[in-house]
Order: structure tokens, then sequence, then C-alpha cells
């Protein structure tokens, strides 16, 4: 039971479960011309999706040139993320310091009872140990924009505010996959399946 109440608190009120309801996007063609996907203005590298996938293939003692598409996905899905959340918060003048992420990090150290756990936990999740940092500071954007949104609401109502926020977000700036991996789907904040007349592409 210990492990369940982490995940949901590791996850964030903010962020958890299905993410965000909105729109999803299609028609990626040329424009992800050598990218896995665009956020916007930001490109996320082939290159890079593949180094954060290996990551954790090696943390989950496989070899890093196992094929998985779930874990691309899953790890592509929070690549995405994690950049709408980093626009919104610049949008919102929203920061974050770093001892708010090391305490934020420290609480989860305690409510699983240790560090090891907290990777474990994580891992199970598909963030690497090399990504937790990077993971908790998404998590406490989240809340902090949750709580610069709706100031008056309570946990569910800036829950609320935030996935409206990121909407928004998603559909201002535009968001893209390349259809190698999928198609954005914005209601879940995740990778859709590769559309079928795309589903032949050969791997590269």
């Amino acid at each position: 039971m210990r492990i369940v109440r982490s995940c949901r608190v590791f996850a964030g009120a903010l962020i958890s479960g299905a993410f965000i309801a909105g729109l999803a996007l299609t028609g990626c063609g040329s424009a992800t011309a050598g990218a896995a996907a665009i956020v916007g203005q930001t490109r996320i590298s082939e290159q890079a999706l593949t180094a954060s996938v290996q990551e954790v293939l090696v943390a989950q003692q496989k070899s890093p040139n196992t094929s998985d598409a779930s874990l691309t996905s899953a790890v592509l899905s929070r690549l995405v993320t994690s950049e709408l959340v980093e626009l919104l918060a610049a949008e919102a003048g929203v920061t974050v310091t770093q001892g708010a992420i090391d305490s934020t990090l420290q609480s989860y150290v305690q409510q699983a009872g240790g560090e090891a756990e907290v990777q474990d936990i994580l891992l199970q999740r598909n963030v690497a140990p090399s990504q937790i940092e990077a993971f908790v500071r998404t998590n406490v954007l989240a809340r902090l924009l949750g709580q610069a949104l709706a100031p008056a609401a309570d946990l569910q109502g800036q829950s609320d505010a935030f996935v409206a926020a990121i909407i928004e977000t998603s559909l201002v700036v535009g968001t893209e996959v390349s259809p190698r991996f999928g198609t954005w789907d914005a209601t879940q904040l995740t990778i859709g399946p590769v559309p079928s007349d795309l589903s032949a592409l050969p791997a590269q």
C-alpha cells in the first residue's frame, strides 16, 4: 500500500493519471523532420529521445538497444508534457527554486521509506534515477501553477485550472509528434497510436 500511495504522491494531484483534456493534433508532416516532437518553438530531437529511453533501459537492467515502442512513447509523452509545463510557467511568471525541488524530493524519500524506494517506484513509471530531478521539477511547477491560477480554490479546483491552462497552451503553441512515434493526444497528454497510413514506416 505504501508504494501505491507514494506513486500518487510522485505523480502529484495536478499531473496524475489522465493528465490533460484537450485536442488530438494530427497532420504532423515535414515540420517534424529530424525531431521526435515539436512543442511551440522547441524541437525534441530523436537523439534526445533515444538517450532518455536508453537511460531508462539501463536503469531497468536491460540492453540500451532494446526496442520498446511503449517505453519510447511513455518517455516522449513525458518530455512533451514537461515542455508544455515549462512554457506555461514562463508565460505565467511562475518559477521554481532548487530548494523547492530538493524539499519535495526529500518528502518523497520520507514517504517512500528511502531514496532507493523512490528510485524503484519511479523506475516503474519509466523514470530513470538520472531523470528524477527533472520529473520532480515538473511536478513542483504544476503545483505552483495551480496555486497561481486559482489561489482561492481547493486542490481539485487548482488542478482543474492547471488542466485548462495546459490545454490552451498546447493549442496555442502547437504540439506535434513525428508520425513515426504516433499522434499527440492532448486529452490524455500522451502519444496515441501511429497513424494507420504510416504504420508501415521503416525504422531509422
